[in-house]
Order: C-alpha cells, then sequence, then structure tokens
C-alpha cells in the first residue's frame, strides 16, 4: 500500500512540478522582453450544458429515460399483480400449485430485474455516446479558438488535465533524455 501512496504522491509532485514550471513560463521576463504567454481555463460541463448541442442531447436523453421509466412501471405493475393474485389464490391452492406459481413469479421477478439492468445500460451507454460526441466536437472546435486566439494552454476547470497546449510548450522530450541521463 506505501508503494501505491508513494507513486501517487511522485506523481501528484510532478503534476504540481509541471504545472508549476507552466505558469512560470506565463509570466513575463522583463529582462528577455518575451510576450507573456496566454492562459485559458473552461468548464465542459457548463460549455456542454449551455450549448445548443448539449440542451438537444439532455433533452434526448431525458425523453429516453422517460419513456425507458414509463416500460418498467408498465412491467412492474404487471408483477405486482401476479403477486397480488397469488396471495388472494393461495389459500384455494394445493400445495404443488402454489409451489409451482411461486417458482413462476420468482422467474418472472429474476426476469424484471435483468429488463431492469438492460434498460439503466442502455440508458448509461446512451449517455455515454451523447458526452464523448459532444466531447469530439468540443474538442475540435477548442483547439482551433485556442490556435485562433494564441493560448498557449487552455486548463479544465472541473478536473485536472490540461485541454490544449501549444506544442513548443511540450518538454517531454527533453525531460526523457535527462531522466535516462540521471537514471544510469
Amino acid at each position: 500500500m506505501k508503494i501505491r501512496s508513494g507513486i501517487a504522491g511522485f506523481f501528484a509532485r510532478c503534476s504540481i512540478a509541471c504545472l508549476s514550471a507552466g505558469l512560470a513560463l506565463a509570466v513575463p521576463s522583463a529582462a528577455s522582453g518575451q510576450k507573456p504567454q496566454k492562459i485559458g481555463v473552461v468548464n465542459f460541463r457548463e460549455v456542454a450544458l449551455g450549448s445548443k448541442a448539449g440542451k438537444a442531447a439532455k433533452a434526448r436523453l431525458e425523453k429516453m429515460a422517460e419513456k425507458l421509466k414509463k416500460e418498467m412501471k408498465a412491467e412492474e405493475a404487471k408483477l405486482l399483480a401476479r403477486q397480488k393474485e397469488l396471495e388472494s389464490a393461495t389459500s384455494r391452492l394445493t400445495p404443488a400449485e402454489r409451489q409451482d406459481r411461486s417458482a413462476k413469479l420468482e422467474r418472472d421477478e429474476a426476469a424484471f430485474q435483468r429488463l431492469l439492468e438492460d434498460k439503466t445500460e442502455t440508458l448509461k451507454n446512451a449517455e455515454t455516446e451523447s458526452i464523448q460526441e459532444l466531447a469530439s466536437k468540443f474538442d475540435s472546435m477548442l483547439k482551433a479558438y485556442a490556435v485562433e486566439k494564441g493560448f498557449s494552454v487552455i486548463l479544465e476547470t472541473q478536473r485536472p488535465g490540461i485541454l490544449y497546449f501549444n506544442k513548443n510548450l511540450d518538454l517531454s522530450a527533453e525531460m526523457i533524455k535527462r531522466f535516462d541521463r540521471t537514471s544510469k
């Protein structure tokens, strides 16, 4: 467990160091007269829910959820009716008939649970597809906007991560070389 937390700590320190280095690039150097790097932030959730495409996707998903909910309520009503029927007829049934009907009701309940799981999975898959579609459209639009407006880095506000960065700021190749040299 200590190894895992040690690795997580290492990556957290590296992330902080990388972010600090990136922010240091944004501070203009008075001596060199360099133009400051432009950094932006965006809330993908806000953009997705506020955009026409996001609102349409949300409405489509809500309509689908309502339809699935109605279907499940109808199935549940049928199941409850069979359950009440069995309870009211129990005294008139022979033990073998009672056992047979109880077993059938249990199978119906299990089928209902599987159907509920299937419908829930269908809705989750539709939601995931909608989010991926929005993210794909957003990503290409964001990159074009960043280049057009001269941003060096754009960060996502809700979860850590860089949505766009100017490839000239990528130090990965240099860091690999230095890391390889120091870890021999």
